[in-house]
């Protein structure tokens, strides 16, 4: 997906997945408001149902497929948080993360960047803070601890 294409202009809940938390993300508390929030994944159901779950805690949500465009993003839209997948084809989420710390300061300031995976073993809690991520969630992400992490590293 690309910025301006998906979950945050169809403002709908994924397909297929009745019965589930994203049936009813109305639910989740809107403690998001006024954030901007950039994900980055190259699974098109994940971008959506993330897209869904940060809209419904009130978030301003763009996303992309790909590290690389995410670096173009966050320059251009400054978001206050970014949530990655880490393994993804191409720059993967390690990447992405060295690639924002080499920005000068004043370009992006420190905008945390919380690492998420469905390969816990592959990537340790300790391993992807020592990286340079903020912090770690194991997929699958329960809706209500997304945006709670959110609001917890971007001071809310």
């Amino acid at each position: 997906m690309r910025s301006g294409e998906g979950p945050e202009s169809r403002g709908r809940a994924p397909a297929g997945r009745a019965g589930s938390p994203w049936e009813h993300p109305a639910q989740l508390q809107r403690i998001l408001v006024g954030l901007r929030v950039l994900v980055v994944d190259d699974d098109p159901d994940v971008l959506e149902l993330f897209a869904v779950i940060l809209m419904a805690c009130g978030a301003e949500v763009t996303t992309t497929d790909n590290a690389r465009e995410a670096i173009a993003l966050a320059t251009r839209l400054r978001p206050h948080a970014i949530v990655s997948d880490i393994a993804m084809v191409g720059e993967d989420g390690y990447w992405l993360v060295r690639e924002l710390q080499q920005l000068p300061a004043e370009v992006l300031g420190a905008i945390p960047v919380i690492a998420t995976t469905a390969y816990g073993r592959e990537h340790p809690r300790a391993r992807v803070l020592a990286a340079g991520f903020t912090e770690h969630l194991q997929k699958p992400v329960d809706p209500d601890s997304l945006c709670r992490l959110v609001a917890r590293v971007t001071g809310v």
